[in-house]
């Protein structure tokens, strides 16, 4: 893997995906590489709806990638950075790559404006994408991933892509998007409209703490010793997520509070911390 590639791909988790780079910081220096490379790949699928104009060139770029992911597997990358990097990480461990395809088919769900009728399509989401890159990485720096520590791995990482739809809400509310249950929405019979304005109400606030229960419950599944600890870029994930659920519920769980969605200032000195006293 060549330094362009390492830059570029350090660049756009830097930029685009600030908390799981900050978290790369924290790994073994061997690993770094093959981390950045797959949270590069996982930021690149997660800016597709973004850029594309049109839903149907969202899905032709996502095939884009489906088909650059098998080359980069066979070693032939299409003259992308991003690919470039992955054929050294699918060489160290070629059972990354069904990974990485469970994660370009979950993102498939980001070109419908309403992706979810219900809780369960939501895990299932952020199983298969955050779920599945904290796997990839966890196997990538970590040594001696057993079964149990993978499971976690998977459980941080949906955890985080439940924390991560909330505060997107005001981003995705302003263009007549929602992460949230469709069906949650018509039980307690909230206002689209409001919704789509930036007023959450008091039944929204009831479905976004619904949803914040469950990523809690999520982290708090995981014990802390399930992880080992050269796989900090994936367990500093539940440092940083519990801080912003504690920011979350401060503002009363609305999802529309400026505080919710704004970077936490203070993130690498709490990660610094966690991994100095083993408190994560």
């Amino acid at each position: 893997m060549g330094g362009d590639e390492i830059r570029y791909c350090e660049d756009i988790a830097r930029r685009f995906d600030r908390e799981r780079w900050l978290c790369t910081l924290f790994a073994p220096a061997a690993a770094r590489p093959a981390l950045l490379a797959l949270v590069a790949f996982a930021t690149e699928l997660g800016r597709v709806r973004e850029l594309a104009r049109e839903p149907h060139m969202a899905l032709v770029r996502l095939q884009w990638w489906r088909d650059a992911l098998s080359e980069a597997k066979a070693g032939a990358p299409r003259a992308h950075p991003v690919c470039r990097a992955l054929v050294a990480t699918l060489a160290r461990d070629p059972a990354l790559e069904p990974i990485l395809g469970a994660m370009l088919d979950a993102r498939e769900k980001d070109i419908e404006d309403w992706p979810f009728a219900d809780i369960g399509e939501l895990f299932a989401y952020a199983e298969r994408s955050s779920g599945g890159l904290a796997e990839a990485m966890l196997r990538t720096s970590a040594t001696g991933s057993s079964p149990a520590a993978i499971d976690a791995a998977r459980r941080m990482g949906t955890a985080w892509a439940l924390v991560g739809l909330l505060r997107a809400t005001p981003h995705l509310a302003a263009t007549r998007r929602c992460p949230l249950p469709s069906a949650g929405f018509a039980r307690a019979g909230i206002d689209h409209e409001a919704w789509f304005a930036g007023r959450a109400g008091r039944k929204g606030v009831a479905l976004a703490r619904e949803v914040a229960h469950a990523a809690e419950a999520g982290f708090a599944s995981v014990g802390r010793r399930r992880l080992p600890r050269d796989g900090y870029a994936v367990s500093g994930l539940r440092v940083l997520g519990r801080m912003h659920l504690a920011t979350l519920a401060a503002a009363g769980h609305d999802v529309f509070d400026p505080r919710v969605a704004a970077p936490a200032p203070l993130a690498p000195m709490r990660l610094a911390i966690a991994r100095l006293l083993g408190t994560w």
